[in-house]
């Protein structure tokens, strides 16, 4: 490869984050929850978002790096000069207890058995360690699924395996190894509607994600990025001020919960027939709030 235009490529990839208002947020969440990691052993699992992955290392402690797929292997090569572990068949090479801290950044729903998934992501953590998830929250009935549909732009138009996950829906398949204190909801329905326009017009650019850096990219890809940085600045403003209307309804879910001893829990059910965690979207869940 060309070291001068993989160092273009990296720079570019930064000055495209500085102007995502949803990227930004997104990490600056993220590292919230994972705090300092100075002497822990910790594992991001990626979706193939280099700067995200770059930024975690700032923590502290020893990082591992794996990825679902080899087109998100060689997007984070770019930024992480250290091998990247290819999860085949929902396997993680790695031994029972090794993890102080495991990070998911939007790459559960690109498992089809996410639940076995999980189950292999408890195995791998150590007794009091941590798993932090980020991932969209999935509204069907709202004006960003309608314009997801309308360009092909939902997840699984990209060839994942489902389009984000309701809080409860994360709720189940993480309490059986897992604490879940609280389900945090952020990205408010305006901003990411605005942000879904905004993806609509990159994709006639290009049919993938921006930050998903392609395996051959060449000046074609630089162009494309001046292209989306021009864009991103007219757009940017505007972002800010949807950011800001927190009152709104969340898009995106993160979640940090504790590892304990694998136990599996049944749910009891209401009158209503709903479980506990369907009645307590709108709550915390895992908590004893009163619904």
């Amino acid at each position: 490869m060309d070291d001068n235009l993989d160092a273009e490529i990296r720079l570019w990839q930064q000055k495209l984050f500085s102007r995502s208002i949803r990227r930004s947020r997104k990490l600056e969440r993220i590292l919230n929850l994972v705090g300092k990691a100075l002497n822990l052993q910790c594992l991001e699992i990626s979706a193939g978002d280099g700067v995200i992955s770059a930024n975690l290392r700032t923590l502290g402690g020893s990082w591992k790096t794996a990825v679902p797929n080899k087109a998100a292997a060689h997007s984070i090569s770019y930024s992480q000069n250290e091998a990247i572990t290819l999860i085949e068949h929902g396997q993680l090479p790695f031994e029972d207890h090794s993890f102080d801290r495991l990070v998911i950044v939007d790459a559960l729903k690109n498992f089809t058995e996410d639940a076995t998934f999980i189950r292999e992501c408890h195995r791998v953590l150590k007794n009091d360690a941590w798993v932090i998830i980020s991932e969209a929250r999935r509204v069907p009935f709202s004006l960003v699924a309608l314009l997801q549909r309308i360009f092909s732009l939902s997840p699984v138009a990209k060839g994942q395996r489902r389009n984000g996950y309701t809080p409860g829906g994360l709720f189940n398949i993480l309490k059986d190894g897992f604490d879940v204190p609280e389900t945090i909801s952020y990205s408010n329905g305006l901003l990411e509607t605005a942000a879904t326009l905004g993806e609509a017009v990159q994709k006639s650019m290009s049919s993938d994600h921006y930050w998903l850096i392609a395996e051959k990219a060449g000046q074609s890809e630089l162009y494309r990025y001046r292209r989306l940085y021009s864009l991103a600045g007219f757009a940017y403003p505007f972002l800010w001020l949807f950011s800001k209307m927190e009152f709104l309804p969340g898009h995106k879910l993160l979640v940090k919960s504790r590892r304990r001893h694998w136990r599996p829990r049944l749910q009891p059910k209401l009158i209503d027939g709903r479980s506990i965690a369907e009645a307590a979207i709108n709550t915390k869940i895992g908590t004893a709030a009163p619904f």
